[in-house]
């Protein structure tokens, strides 16, 4: 039986809000592989998602089927965990897959909620996080069989948070109303080791101890929003966000800025190696950067026509321009996701 989208508005942020819907059949376009598509995972199989609730999947990373699901929902992300799939996107829409792709349920519909998932990422086969736009964050550790909705006011810059316990002394009910009004939008989350790294809105870096039960905030010298966290390795964190910003941190010091010379929005990082790291983004440009990477003292407000790039950095454009949303590497190539489709990128 369908709860309503009342009663989950309503509900404690951390009642269950799970949701059978039915939704729409996602359309099979004859140029699926051409179309926006927007994030892509692989385990033993890769599985990209996109526009329309297209969902494909290949075996060998290089032939490619649409398969059927029951959204037309837009997919912002996908995560794979042996043989089982989650999708997630528009309309709060999350999709689960236990047979690599062959047939689909629908665990969370609720487009009432005007929130899109931007992400999604499963720790085992049972736990799992969703993030998404202004804090939203879903917790399962069922499988997806239950969603539960939670929000962290540790994701808020200090000012937000202190303005927001000053409130919650007065009046606990609108205390929770503005924290839900005033979280940023929740990007990218990644998980390397027990840390779970999350890149947002408004400047918003952080990491957790405990799998997101609570969050530490880090300290970065720019209010801009981040897209993706990746460890390098055991001492080396990057984000990369809007403008071509780069930043990293070694050894869980300060932030330092990375020049690239590059105004392009870069989206998701890419290791190619122990010596190499990209960060793709709009325009169809590709940042290569050799480890471990450079940092500079430069403003990252500045102009950066009036600049050099740092040593290491290179900065080059695919020839069709379309922006690079992801991409991860299988059985020796780098299969990236783009606004016109799937791209095999060489990686220089």
């Amino acid at each position: 039986m369908r709860k309503t989208i009342a009663a989950c508005i309503a509900a404690s942020f951390a009642v269950n809000c799970s949701i059978t819907a039915t939704a729409e059949e996602a359309f099979m376009a004859p140029l699926v592989e051409q179309s926006v598509l927007l994030d892509i995972d692989a385990d033993e199989f890769v599985v990209i998602v996109g526009e329309r609730g297209h969902v494909l999947v290949s075996q060998d990373g290089k032939a490619f089927t649409q398969k059927r699901v029951p959204t037309q929902s837009t997919l912002t992300a996908t995560t794979v965990v042996g043989d089982k799939i989650w999708a997630v996107g528009h309309d709060a829409v999350i999709l689960h897959s236990s047979d690599k792709g062959e047939t689909w349920t629908i665990q969370n519909f609720q487009p009432d909620l005007q929130r899109p998932f931007l992400d999604v990422l499963f720790f085992d086969d049972m736990h799992g996080v969703a993030t998404g736009a202004y804090g939203l964050f879903y917790r399962t550790v069922d499988g997806g069989e239950n969603w539960t909705a939670e929000r962290h006011a540790s994701l808020l810059d200090p000012y937000d948070r202190e303005y927001l316990e000053d409130i919650r002394e007065e009046n606990e009910e609108f205390y929770q109303q503005e924290l839900e009004s005033i979280l940023p939008h929740l990007n990218r989350i990644t998980l390397e080791g027990d840390t779970l790294y999350l890149a947002g809105e408004a400047g918003l870096l952080a990491r957790s101890d405990n799998l997101g039960e609570s969050w530490e905030r880090y300290s970065v010298d720019y209010t801009g929003s981040f897209f993706d966290i990746k460890p390098l390795d055991d001492s080396t964190v990057m984000a990369v966000g809007l403008r071509g910003n780069i930043f990293v941190s070694r050894d869980e010091g300060e932030w330092e800025y990375v020049n690239t010379c590059s105004s392009s929005t870069l989206n998701s990082i890419l290791i190619g190696s122990e010596s190499k790291v990209f960060a793709l983004g709009n325009n169809g440009m590709m940042v290569s950067a050799t480890r471990p990477l450079p940092t500079s003292m430069r403003d990252p407000y500045a102009n950066p026509a009036d600049c050099e790039a740092d040593d290491g950095i290179k900065v080059t454009q695919v020839a069709d321009k379309a922006a690079l949303l992801n991409a991860t590497m299988f059985n020796g190539s780098s299969i990236a996701v783009t606004a016109n489709g799937i791209k095999t990128l060489t990686l220089k």
